[in-house]
């Protein structure tokens, strides 16, 4: 007996099984370039967090330092003569050339000094902030914290990272007058031996289009009257 073989019966042919198999690799593929993409700017959002949070306990630290400014008054303070020695509370503000760029220095007397290792002493503590150039061509910001006798010579690195790859760090000085100044020193005649009415600063972290800026001001609590 012939045994008819009905056609609804037959199984796939290979083209069919190649084409099935490039759609579900297609698929597959695609599906895959989602996800990664989704964990790759998962990974990015959380950077990015991380990154502003920490340019905030920047922010927040440079402002402890400045509210707890000490200043030296006269008649304690008094100008400084041919050859004497400078104030030891003096504020203190430069520009550098580092690298391919001009960044700030500051440097002042604070009482917000922090306590670290065996060392439990309090007390007035000079606070310099200032850039080391890093192997990303960014720099990195330090933060250094001594007390008396205050070190004649700053031990570059020594000190605590704040943050790492900033690539701007502008500090501007304002005088009552609201003139702006890119430098400044208590114990000149030019600012008539004062400290700052107020202080901009800017942060710009990252380079380029990964750059973020961070703008703030303080206004200065304590301060000297000029002084003729």
């Amino acid at each position: 007996m012939q045994m008819l073989i009905n056609d609804k019966c037959k199984g796939f042919t290979l083209i069919e099984v190649l084409i099935a198999t490039m759609i579900f690799s297609i698929i597959i593929i695609a599906l895959f370039s989602s996800i990664n993409s989704f964990v790759i700017s998962s990974q990015t959002v959380k950077e990015n967090i991380a990154h502003i949070e920490k340019i905030r306990d920047v922010i927040k630290r440079i402002t402890r330092d400045i509210e707890a400014l000490y200043v030296l008054q006269p008649p304690r303070y008094k100008k400084p003569e041919f050859n004497s020695e400078p104030d030891p509370y003096r504020l203190t503000g430069e520009e550098v050339i580092m690298g391919q760029s001009v960044v700030s220095t500051i440097s002042f007397a604070s009482l917000a000094h922090t306590i670290s290792g065996d060392d439990q002493r309090l007390g007035v503590a000079r606070i310099v902030y200032y850039l080391k150039e890093n192997e990303n061509n960014l720099y990195d910001l330090y933060r250094s914290d001594s007390l008396p006798p205050f070190p004649k010579e700053q031990k570059l690195c020594s000190d605590p990272v704040l943050c790492r790859n900033i690539s701007e760090f502008k500090i501007v000085y304002r005088n009552f007058k609201g003139d702006e100044y890119s430098f400044w020193d208590s114990d000149e005649q030019e600012f008539q031996f004062t400290f700052p009415a107020s202080i901009d600063l800017k942060i710009t972290f990252g380079s380029e289009e990964k750059s973020k800026v961070f703008e703030t001001s303080f206004a200065m609590i304590a301060g000297r009257e000029p002084i003729e």
